[in-house]
């Protein structure tokens, strides 16, 4: 037995104080060791970042159209179809109105329009409106398609043209795109791997569902593969 002063402590206890020693000593060993790590500065992370999809470095030409006269500009020229299955073009007759035995026609994406003249008429809403329309030629017949609106309060246009069509060749404008994969977007075929502008060229245009953790985005467009009409939901990265 260990004698302290007064008090004799047991083998028992004598051992219990030297573990409780030894227990001291690592655990204050192990506290500096962790002080002085965080203390050092730490190494610098490379950070990963995604490619940027080329296609969001393209500049797609403005029509910069912002009246009848300046829309007059456009007489003559070929343009692309940008709104596939959603634009609509219907006949248009000699009388120069729509009658309720028209029928009404879904332009497909990609389809070339070589306008023929950029006419007003009144609108069959309200009277105070009055809808810009192209005219074009198509199987050798005559149609037309709403391109712009004006206020007659406001005296005001509001035009649609580049919802609505290119003002260029899309073949020159994402001339990144290789020919395997325009063949696939005429061909309104869908791949892994698409661009979201690619797949909107192919099934026509998406809205949006849902965006989720990453910024991944979920689409559902209105066409299947091979062109035929039904859903296609589709998560883009």
């Amino acid at each position: 037995m260990l004698r302290i002063g007064s008090m004799v402590l047991t083998e028992a206890a004598k051992r219990w104080l030297v573990w409780s020693a030894v227990v001291t000593v690592i655990l204050a060993l192990r506290i500096g060791c962790v002080l002085y790590d965080r203390s050092r500065p730490s190494p610098s992370r490379p950070v990963v970042q995604r490619p940027v999809e080329k296609d969001y470095l393209v500049i797609v030409p403005k029509f910069s159209i912002d009246d009848l006269e300046s829309a007059q500009k456009l007489v003559g020229q070929t343009l692309w179809v940008k709104a596939g299955y959603q634009a609509e073009y219907f006949t248009y007759p000699a009388s120069k109105r729509l009658t309720t035995e028209q029928s009404i026609h879904k332009f497909d994406p990609l389809e070339k329009v070589t306008v023929h003249g950029i006419i007003e008429r009144t609108g069959s809403s309200r009277d105070r409106e009055k809808e810009v329309l192209l005219l074009f030629q198509k199987d050798g017949k005559e149609f037309a398609t709403q391109v712009g609106l004006f206020d007659s309060d406001e005296k005001q246009y509001q035009m649609f043209f580049d919802d609505l069509f290119y003002l260029k060749d899309p073949h020159e404008i994402y001339d990144h795109w290789n020919r395997e994969t325009w063949a696939k977007i005429q061909a309104h075929h869908l791949e892994p791997g698409m661009t979201y502008t690619q797949v909107a060229l192919s099934l026509g245009n998406g809205n949006l569902v849902t965006t989720g953790a990453g910024g991944t985005q979920l689409y559902q467009f209105n066409h299947r593969p091979g062109g035929e009409a039904g859903k296609t939901r589709i998560r883009f990265i």
